[in-house]
């Protein structure tokens, strides 16, 4: 199973996306989820500024994706917000620490800021890709 943050998920399906083969690759057939709070952020990105090909393709990437009540970790839980480092990111990157696997992320800066505060969440760290609008 793989912990998938919002970056990640956008990376999957934006149009013209140069990551995504990386992604795939990775993911293979293994079971993907998202923590609620990584499943609104996207929806709502995907419904503002995704255009109607990336819109489609979202539909059908959450068909391979389970949604997880948030409950991060007590050591995510310890963590302060900073600029780098926002509620929701304490939350994402915590989903994968509680349930004791990886979390995809392009949010280098959150899991340093994390880092710094004497926490290393497990992470695969990919470059990011914007939506397009197409």
């Amino acid at each position: 199973m793989i912990n998938l943050d919002t970056n990640t998920a956008i990376a999957f399906i934006a149009e013209g996306s140069t990551v995504r083969h990386q992604l795939r690759a990775f993911v293979q057939d293994q079971q993907l989820m998202m923590a609620q709070t990584a499943f609104d952020e996207f929806t709502n990105i995907v419904k503002y500024s995704g255009g109607t090909l990336e819109q489609e393709r979202a539909n059908r990437f959450l068909e391979r994706v389970t949604v997880v009540l948030d409950s991060p970790s007590i050591a995510a839980q310890a963590l302060k917000p900073t600029r780098s480092l926002d509620p929701n990111d304490i939350i994402i990157l915590g989903m994968g620490d509680q349930m004791g696997i990886v979390t995809m992320t392009a949010d280098a800066k959150a899991v340093r800021a994390a880092s710094a505060q004497g926490v290393d969440f497990n992470v695969y760290l990919h470059p990011p890709y914007p939506l397009t609008g197409s």
